[in-house]
């Protein structure tokens, strides 16, 4: 079985020496970024299961990082460090793409984790050769493609699980904690926060502004389901 491949691109050479240490540890082929370098094109060349990049590495592109791996692999999770705890970082980071957003001062072993269990669960909906017709929305769970009236919805992996799981259990009312849980993973530490960002995002994808969503409903007090 071939390792799976990380690439790591961090300004710090002594914490992206130690991401690398305990990534090859747990059996990863990894792929530095020299701190000088523009990691874009390393990123179309190697093609990695997971990026591991610092948002001061990102110079505010994960939006494009995001499109980047959306068009060349959508098995690849994009794993943002910050610098700080500060939620503005994090909220942006997870707006414009990131699968996960931890901060830079988390345990390396931790990172490696959640990395792992992101790949895990992108497998998990790769084994499924299902195609759903919901409204005007097709969605393609070899692929992970999503389509509405025809046209392709650019989802992050993350977006694309949680919409997989809010329609596949219709009108099933989801508490921010079940969606963590079952999105995320029990032992991923995220907030119900980031739910709350990513429905609003996923809406937004969906091609809708305002509320009430003709998509996703928000029940007050109890959560969110698939109308």
């Amino acid at each position: 079985m071939i390792a799976p491949k990380v690439l790591v691109a961090t300004p710090d050479l002594s914490v992206q020496q130690e991401i690398e240490r305990h990534f090859s540890s747990a059996g990863f082929r990894v792929v530095t970024v020299p701190p000088d370098q523009d990691a874009l094109p390393v990123l179309k060349k190697e093609n990695p299961r997971a990026f591991v990049v610092d948002y001061a590495a990102t110079h505010g592109k994960i939006d494009e990082i995001n499109r980047l791996l959306r068009e060349t692999n959508r098995k690849t999770a994009l794993v943002v460090l910050t610098g700080s705890r500060k939620s503005s970082d994090r909220i942006s980071a997870l707006e414009n793409g990131a699968d996960e957003c931890l901060s830079g001062t988390e345990a390396f072993e931790e990172l490696v984790a959640k990395v792992k269990a992101l790949i895990r669960r992108i497998d998990l909906v790769d084994t499924s050769p299902n195609t759903i017709q919901i409204k005007d929305i097709e969605i393609n769970l070899e692929t992970h493609e999503v389509m509405k009236n025809g046209r392709p919805v650019d989802l992050t992996y993350t977006q694309f699980k949680l919409l997989y799981l809010l329609v596949t259990h219709r009108d099933t009312i989801f508490s921010r904690e079940e969606i963590l849980g079952k999105v995320w993973g029990e032992n991923v530490y995220v907030t119900d926060r980031t739910v709350d960002v990513h429905v609003k995002r996923l809406r937004e994808k969906l091609g809708e502004k305002t509320n009430p969503s003709r998509y996703i409903q928000t029940i007050h007090g109890m959560g969110y389901r698939f109308a």
